[in-house]
């Protein structure tokens, strides 16, 4: 009995796997057969239709054809932007309120904004701009990303993260802007850098910083004039040391406690000096805020040409067809549905 009950159980595990792979596999068949009809009722709409959808596409390509001419062309160009105060958000709220002062078409607050003439402010079409990432940059998050394996298993944890310092700490930018005549883009430069600048809030750091800078480049000045009159004294002092040595000797004997080591203040007087060039190059090249690379002139329009135009409105055609027969379809159901009732 206890072999038969056996044999029982055995057999009907088997049964209920084969039952199990059947059901998946008809479900996965009817999914593949509802497909296929979703493709054959496109297709035979698409003949029973064809007229319309042939109209609607030459109706859209001849209408983009048209906006080719009657719109105008514009042309883009970029600049890079570092700044060590203009945070994303910062920059974010900068762009934001060009570009939403150019697409209500306010063009004198945008000409009063960046303090350009009214014709100018009137060529441009809109601003935006996107973080660029340096190699430094990169190089700094991906060990900063290993680092932070090494103290947190959650790689999801760690991704949002760093997606998160790329967003918020950003110092270098591309900034875009699309005009409407390509001979205005190097005048839009320094107008845009100035408007940058000018932020309260980076006015104030510059500001800051270039005054620090000019303090400290006057007591590098100084010690280095100090210094320098030091190692004359010094020179002085081994001279006559020397004139008063005995023996027709011009050695000179460093071990008197009260003798200043000459090493130590030519050294001091080099390290004054590497100071002094930092701050000049600091001061010249202005680290805290510079431009990278500035705007290019280019020839060849942003916008759609004539070819991209008629291709791309042949397409919204096409969809505006299929939306028509979609609507007379549905319409023809709701007019079945309500004949349906009405006879019952």
């Amino acid at each position: 009995m206890a072999e038969v009950e056996k044999n029982n159980t055995g057999s009907s595990d088997e049964i209920d796997l084969k039952e199990l792979f059947q059901a998946i596999g008809n479900f996965f068949k009817s999914i593949f057969i509802n497909i296929m009809l979703f493709f054959v009722s496109i297709r035979n709409a698409t003949l029973k239709n064809i007229k319309l959808i042939i109209i609607c596409g030459v109706l859209g390509g001849l209408a983009g054809i048209a906006l080719n001419y009657v719109s105008q062309d514009y042309y883009k160009s970029s600049m890079v932007l570092k700044s060590s105060y203009l945070s994303g958000r910062l920059m974010e709220s900068a762009i934001d309120k060009l570009d939403a002062l150019s697409d209500e078409d306010n063009y004198q607050q945008l000409a009063n904004t960046l303090k350009i003439d009214l014709e100018l402010a009137r060529k441009i079409r809109s601003f935006s701009y996107e973080p660029f990432v340096s190699e430094d940059e990169v190089v700094q998050l991906e060990v900063f990303k290993e680092q932070l394996r090494a103290q947190i298993d959650d790689e999801e944890t760690i991704e949002k993260f760093i997606d998160k310092l790329r967003s918020e700490n950003r110092s270098t930018y591309r900034i875009m802007v699309e005009v409407f005549d390509n001979s205005i883009i190097e005048k839009l430069e320094q107008p845009l850098l100035n408007y940058f600048q000018k932020n309260p809030y980076v006015s104030k750091r510059l500001e800051i910083e270039r005054t620090n800078l000019l303090l400290e480049e006057k007591n590098t000045k100084e010690e280095l004039a100090k210094l320098d009159s030091l190692k004359q004294l010094i020179f002085k002092n081994f001279n006559y040391m020397a004139s008063r040595t005995k023996g027709g000797s011009n050695n000179v004997i460093l071990s008197d406690e009260q003798m200043t080591n000459p090493i130590d203040v030519f050294n001091a007087s080099r390290r004054q000096y590497e100071d002094l060039l930092r701050i000049n190059r600091s001061l010249y090249i202005q680290d805290s805020f510079e431009l990278v690379d500035g705007f290019t002139t280019y020839a060849k329009p942003e916008s759609p040409g004539l070819l991209k135009w008629g291709f791309f409105s042949g397409l919204v055609g096409l969809g505006v067809a299929y939306i028509i027969i979609i609507l007379i379809a549905f319409n023809r159901y709701l007019t079945k549905v309500e004949q349906e009732n009405r006879a019952a």
